[in-house]
């Protein structure tokens, strides 16, 4: 008797190890899946020093899955998929930053960035929240095909005070250099429809100062609705040179 429960103890134990030792097989399996999936996975960043110093991120120039290249290049991201750049189909499609994104360090928050997108239809868009939460709640631009709102801090869109309004640009590539600052509790918003480094930066050709806004994130994000983004610049200092700066 003490023969057959030795021989069944030995049994379970040796069932017990080798199940354990496959199951850190796997887990070593997975970790390495995972790490070759991020190593081929990213999308093209270079620095940019035009018209003040920051980063170019081209999406058109992602590798792998768009979750994994994404997180590879700083950003969190839900319902996007790649193809000639990120694309999006509705309000759930989103992308933000994975740190701050601000173009000031210290005191009131500034955030600057150039954006390369295409709107496909009619009703595209494109939010463009800067400085935003990870929720993608703060002040910003709403992108249409023929003009750019402001984002207020209840998340509504409205035209500005001093607007821009353009031919219907859907299915070609477009360009806007945005800047957010906070000026005593408040938001300045304004752009111009051009590059940032073709841009005057002391005249703006959209603007609405006063504008009512939540600053508590410090990232960028984008709300891709039919739309697909080609890149985006992050600027570490502003742009503008020119209204009531704090």
């Amino acid at each position: 008797m003490k023969f057959v429960k030795l021989f069944l103890f030995s049994t379970i134990l040796l069932s017990f190890l080798n199940c354990a030792e496959l199951f850190q097989k796997d887990k070593k399996d997975n970790n390495d899946a995972l790490f070759a999936l991020l190593l081929n996975s990213g999308c093209t960043i270079s620095d940019v020093s035009s018209p003040t110093s920051g980063r170019k991120i081209d999406f058109t120039a992602c590798r792998g899955d768009a979750n994994a290249a994404l997180a590879a290049s700083g950003f969190s991201s839900s319902s996007i998929s790649l193809s000639g750049g990120l694309v999006g189909t509705g309000s759930t499609s989103t992308v933000y930053t994975n740190s701050s994104s601000l173009s000031s360090l210290g005191g009131d928050k500034k955030a600057s960035i150039e954006i390369v997108y295409v709107l496909s239809q009619g009703d595209s868009s494109i939010t463009a929240i800067l400085p935003s939460t990870t929720n993608l709640s703060g002040p910003g631009f709403h992108i249409l095909p023929s003009t750019v709102n402001k984002i207020a801090s209840n998340g509504s869109n409205s035209a500005l005070n001093t607007p821009r309004v353009w031919s219907s640009s859907v299915s070609a590539e477009k360009i806007l250099c945005l800047e957010v600052h906070q000026e005593s509790g408040n938001a300045h918003v304004f752009g111009w429809e051009s590059s940032c480094a073709a841009a005057n930066r002391g005249t703006y050709q959209f603007e609405e100062d006063g504008v009512a806004a939540d600053f508590g994130g410090d990232r960028i994000g984008l709300r891709i609705n039919k739309a697909t983004i080609k890149s985006i610049t992050i600027y570490s200092a502003n742009i503008g040179t020119s209204g009531s700066f704090q």
